[in-house]
């Protein structure tokens, strides 16, 4: 019996069950009447009241503690396992959103701008076309210098070593 009332305060002073007043009382009673402290009945209340704050205090402080014990194992571990926080996905989605809405502006600005200045655009344009017909060109080259250099790879592959 003693050891029921003793644990259910153990049990309370560390948070580890939701404490209320009463509960807190009730355990404090049983506590003091296993200890023989209830024959003195004058002062008993204000003992057990003393006595129910103390735990409901050590148990609040005990449970706060805890949370925070797991709250960081739990931070530690999604750390380890590189997921992404639900604050920092949301900080990237609203950049998202503000980039397609910076592209979508821009995409506007650059159909309205163009209609303008129309006729001067053709002229740029020729001497844009030669350029690209050079590139190929240099592509090309570069093109046979590896096809020769493979046909050469394979001859010496073939042919049988010399004998010196």
């Amino acid at each position: 019996m003693v050891m029921d009332a003793l644990r259910g305060y153990v049990q309370l002073a560390n948070g580890l069950t939701e404490v209320t007043k009463q509960r807190a009382q009730q355990a404090a009673k049983a506590l003091l009447q296993q200890t023989g402290a209830d024959a003195l009945t004058s002062g008993l209340t204000a003992k057990v009241s003393d006595l129910a704050d103390e735990i409901v205090a050590t148990s609040k402080s005990n449970r706060q503690l805890l949370q925070a014990i797991v709250a960081n194992e739990v931070e530690g571990a999604v750390a380890r396992l590189g997921f992404v926080r639900s604050e920092e996905v949301a900080a990237l989605t609203r950049r998202v959103n503000l980039l397609q809405q910076e592209l979508a502006d821009a995409m506007a600005n650059a159909a309205a701008a163009p209609a303008a200045p129309a006729k001067a655009a053709p002229a740029k344009s020729a001497p844009a076309k030669k350029a690209p017909v050079k590139k190929a060109t240099v592509k090309k080259a570069a093109a046979k210098k590896t096809a020769t250099k493979s046909t050469a790879k394979k001859a010496a592959k073939k042919a049988p070593a010399k004998k010196a």
